[in-house]
């Protein structure tokens, strides 16, 4: 079975955004929700009503695979995205997270 995250920009300000439960917006890939092909189509569709009103923009799907350490974005793009700035570390959402 495929697993998948939606993410998004924030209008405001550009931050990469993961559909958490709830369904709310969440900071960090970690916290958001796994979704199976069902589920999916109604993630979507919120996405785009946050669109709408303009709280998001660039809706989309991400495959995800879950291991030990979390959940870990199939495409190279995803994993950058997830994770912060490639050509700077200092500014890495892990970074951030363990004050490295």
């Amino acid at each position: 079975m495929s697993l998948f995250v939606v993410t998004a920009s924030r209008l405001r300000d550009g931050t990469i955004l993961w559909l958490g439960k709830g369904p709310a917006w969440v900071m960090h890939l970690a916290q958001a929700q796994t979704l199976g092909e069902p589920e999916l189509a109604a993630a979507l569709a919120f996405g785009a009503a946050e669109v709408r009103a303009q709280h998001v923009i660039g809706v989309y799907q991400v495959a995800v695979d879950v291991a030990e350490s979390g959940l870990i974005p199939l495409s190279t793009r995803e994993k950058i995205r997830a994770n912060g700035p490639s050509v700077r570390p200092d500014l890495a959402l892990s970074a951030a997270i363990t004050g490295a």
